[in-house]
């Protein structure tokens, strides 16, 4: 991302922002993944069964309405350009 980019960490998860907060992240050790919340619309992309959810109607900690789960190094990658969407769009 760019150098404007400020990181907050709060007592749940750890805000990234650049004007407004693009992405949150949550470290879920237990089930051994890292949960991004991401300012997206989920209707403009296709839900992934265990990588990608709608939470606009679920409560959860942070910021968006885009969850993703990162399990792996592969799973980083897909949601690479979630990422970028959000922070050119914050």
């Amino acid at each position: 991302m760019g150098d404007d980019v400020q990181m907050k960490t709060l007592k749940w998860y750890v805000a990234f922002k650049r004007i407004k907060n693009f992405a949150c992240v949550e470290v879920q050790p237990n089930q051994r993944s890292v949960v991004i919340y991401v300012k997206l619309d989920p209707k403009t992309t296709s839900p992934e069964e265990g990588f990608t959810r709608d939470v606009s109607e679920v409560g959860h900690y942070g910021t968006g309405d885009l969850e993703i789960t990162i399990r792996s190094e592969q799973d980083f990658e897909r949601a690479k350009p979630m990422l970028e969407q959000s922070y050119q769009a914050s």
